[in-house]
């Protein structure tokens, strides 16, 4: 299913297609009300709080204070 800006996401129930968000690698996504951002990059050798920044950074986590 083409996708016709980064405003919009396609899932395709009951098939093997899958659901598509964010079309591009620097078109923005946010989880649970967080601000959208481009796809987070994460060090060649990653640490443990690099995921966990780039989790938080989409909204997926929060890290406890």
């Amino acid at each position: 299913m083409a996708i016709s800006n980064n405003n919009e996401w396609a899932a395709a129930p009951g098939t093997d297609d899958g659901a598509l968000m964010g079309r591009d690698s620097d078109s923005k996504v946010g989880f649970y009300g967080a601000v959208p951002v481009a796809r987070p990059v994460i060090a060649a050798t990653p640490t443990v709080q690099g995921v966990v920044d780039a989790l938080v950074a989409l909204g997926l986590v929060t890290q406890a204070s």
